[in-house]
């Protein structure tokens, strides 16, 4: 006698999705335990806008406030940091689930030498970091007159620069 089993294409997804969730785990260093005390690093994604003055660089990072990042340029590459703070509150009763977890960003991005350091500034506008960085003028060509020289005119006779 056979035993015919059926194929189950949702416990095959399950496993994938399962996989997937243990391979981005190793991927970006997220340790957890049972839910309630995780913590995960993730990759802080970002828009980066140019224009002639400035380079803008937009990065979400909602819930956290501006205490918890940390933004420094270090040999042409700017860091962004970011970590979220333990609520003191251990309180685990009357909770169903728990899916928000602590969460660290980081993000490095190398910059181009025509920056200002020194004038990199950051700010917070609804959960959206912006980090805007000035660059310095693009060098304009300067038309240089082209004249006779004196010696050459001695020289050749012609000392008033009359061409007689």
């Amino acid at each position: 006698m056979a035993i015919v089993s059926r194929w189950n294409p949702w416990s095959d997804l399950l496993t994938l999705h399962s996989q997937m969730d243990q391979l981005f785990d190793s991927a970006y260093g997220s340790r957890r335990g049972d839910g309630t005390d995780s913590y995960e690093l993730a990759n802080l994604p970002v828009d980066i806008h140019q224009t002639d003055d400035a380079y803008t660089i937009d990065a979400s990072v909602p819930g956290f406030r501006p205490e918890d990042v940390e933004v420094t340029l270090e040999d042409g590459v700017l860091t962004i940091r970011g970590s979220l703070r333990a609520e003191n509150s251990r309180d685990e009763k009357g909770y169903i689930r728990r899916e928000r977890r602590m969460t660290s960003v980081y993000r490095q991005i190398g910059l181009p030498q025509e920056v200002q350091a020194d004038g990199i500034s950051a700010s917070f506008t609804n959960g959206v970091l912006t980090v805007r960085v000035p660059r310095t003028p693009k060098a304009q060509p300067k038309r240089i007159p082209v004249t006779i020289d004196a010696q050459a005119r001695i020289v050749s006779g012609k000392e008033d620069g009359s061409s007689n």
